[in-house]
């Protein structure tokens, strides 16, 4: 996650619970077809809050290219937004981007809530 915090416009927000989707889509880089990943994780501010935010990366595991997909990822980050000619074509409707959303949603932590007694396996 340290690629993606890296490119957060305010330092004292964060990142975390990513999940990564292969995309239908590659990324053009100079010419050469690159396998591309959507990459979709909580943005948290100081008070708790958090949103998704949706990237375009070529790596999942290490440094790659980064480009901004998702509202929330373009308003965050000072990644490049997505839709130059390396990423011609691909949105938030491209196959794979809900889907890392979706993941996201499912692996969020359930808060504990007030007045109810938690269950037992």
């Amino acid at each position: 996650m340290p690629p993606f915090a890296d490119g957060l416009n305010r330092k004292d927000f964060r990142v975390a619970n990513a999940w990564a989707v292969k995309a239908d889509s590659s990324i053009d880089s100079v010419g050469v077809k690159v396998p591309a990943y959507f990459l979709s994780a909580d943005i948290i501010a100081p008070n708790g809050e958090a949103v998704v935010g949706t990237w375009l990366t070529t790596e999942v595991t290490k440094p790659g290219l980064v480009y901004s997909v998702s509202p929330q990822a373009k308003k965050y980050t000072t990644w490049t937004q997505a839709g130059d000619a390396s990423t011609r074509g691909i949105t938030m409707e491209t196959p794979g981007a809900k889907e890392s959303i979706n993941c996201v949603l499912s692996g969020r932590s359930k808060s504990p809530q007030a007045g109810v007694a938690p269950t037992t396996p």
